[in-house]
């Protein structure tokens, strides 16, 4: 499956890759998420945050990374991006459940999030 983007968290480390399909997987590749259309999804169905423009939104609008291109204006400072590890081979995707609907967008922050990439997709945001 082809690569789409990379995801950096804030200290410029590449952490999540989008394939092409949607999906974002570790570079040693596990699942952890899925994109339909802006909206994030973990593999309980439950909505994460939004990705648009390259930037990677909990559900509070506060910046949990970035991408290779950025066009939103709205974000923190991007440190340098450190280099790519090696990706590992790609686990079969699980299924994808039953979405949750995405609630209100809520206004972008300039702000990093309190999670990381990983944390975001497996439940670490507050309910």
């Amino acid at each position: 499956m082809k690569e789409i983007d990379t995801i950096y968290n804030r200290y410029g480390k590449p952490i999540l890759r989008l394939l092409e399909n949607g999906r974002f997987v570790t570079f040693e590749g596990l699942s952890v998420g899925f994109l339909d259309g802006d909206n994030l999804y973990n593999y309980n169905g439950d909505h994460v945050g939004w990705y648009e423009n390259g930037i990677m939104r909990d559900d509070k609008g506060f910046c949990v990374g970035f991408g290779e291109t950025v066009t939103d204006n709205m974000h923190p400072f991007f440190p340098f991006k450190q280099f790519k590890p090696f990706p590992g081979f790609v686990e079969f995707e699980p299924f994808r459940p039953f979405k949750s609907l995405p609630p209100f967008k809520p206004l972008k922050s300039f702000g990093w999030s309190g999670y990381d990439q990983t944390e975001l997709f497996m439940g670490g945001q507050d309910e």
